[in-house]
């Protein structure tokens, strides 16, 4: 039996919005954001704050390190404030949204972003947005060091679009399942080459490093109670590519897995018949890959979450 290694789980990415009431409050923190700025040699001596300002937001960014060179760059959090109508409100929507990339973070970096957040935001503080603020993005991930990405079939049922991102006439890179906007979205890449190509150290040159991401917009539930969320990586199932391209040679089938291999199965499969469809779905499900287990994966949320608590 093959081994099988993984990197279990962790938020790569998390997004908790609060609404803010009162234009003094909203004052109070864009205020705070250019104080932020003009301290950050005290708050901040190895790191870098910026400022990125549009109409109707401003975005402030939190480099626990900052060098000249890209990969010695490393963004722990961003802070956006923003304010605009919503459809069918008279009332200016006014709110922040906190993004914390919590697979950046390095030893006690949290803790001290946590304590100048509070002094700073205060009455907007951590443990306050973590209890009430909503989840609106948030990204959860598993590492594959036995897989190399496009050795399998990965795919989702009752999804029709998917796209695997392209190069010149032979490259393949990201898969990516269901649409950009979609309440749950995964995305499977080649995590080694992509540090490669920012200049950052892989985490293996020996094994494969396959990245499987699942990412969930609008989920609108406070921080504190992702723990009871469902697991979404059960929807992903994955077919073994070897058994099926050798399960028919029909040239309708073999003309399907080029298709699969190019544009991911649910795009595939929007293109056939229904009766097709069905046929051929139920054939990948017979082929499923022994090492893809979501419950295993899952057991390490409690772990994961613990890395943003208050």
């Amino acid at each position: 039996m093959a081994v099988t290694i993984w990197r279990y789980l962790i938020v790569d990415r998390i997004g908790i919005t609060v609404v803010i009431s009162g234009q003094n409050l909203y004052k109070h923190v864009y205020g705070q954001f250019y104080s932020m700025r003009d301290e950050q040699k005290q708050l901040l001596p190895e790191g870098k704050i910026k400022i990125r300002q549009n109409k109707y937001s401003m975005r402030l960014d939190y480099y626990a390190a900052y060098t000249h060179k890209k990969a010695g760059r490393r963004k722990i959090a961003d802070i956006t404030l923003g304010a605009n109508k919503l459809p069918g409100k008279l009332a200016l929507h006014r709110y922040m949204t906190l993004t914390l990339y919590p697979s950046q973070f390095q030893d006690g970096e949290f803790d001290h972003f946590k304590s100048v957040f509070d002094m700073m935001f205060d009455p907007i503080m951590y443990p306050v947005l973590f209890q009430t603020g909503k989840v609106n993005y948030l990204e959860l991930a598993a590492d594959s060091l036995s897989h190399n990405h496009h050795s399998f079939l990965p795919y989702r049922k009752y999804v029709t679009k998917s796209d695997i991102y392209k190069k010149g006439d032979s490259y393949l890179g990201t898969t990516y399942l269901g649409s950009n906007t979609s309440g749950l979205r995964f995305r499977l890449y080649d995590k080694a080459k992509q540090l490669n190509d920012t200049g950052k150290s892989t985490f293996t040159k020996i094994f494969p490093h396959t990245r499987i991401e699942a990412v969930m917009r609008r989920l609108g539930v406070a921080p504190v109670d992702l723990i009871k969320m469902k697991n979404p990586f059960k929807k992903m199932l994955i077919a073994d590519l070897a058994k099926a391209q050798s399960a028919c040679a029909d040239e309708e089938w073999q003309n399907f897995m080029s298709e699969s291999q190019q544009e991911g199965v649910p795009a595939a499969l929007s293109k056939l018949p229904a009766n097709k469809r069905k046929k051929y779905l139920g054939m990948l499900d017979d082929m499923q890959v022994p090492w893809w287990n979501p419950d295993e994966v899952w057991k390490e949320l409690p772990l994961a979450l613990s890395r943003i608590e208050p």
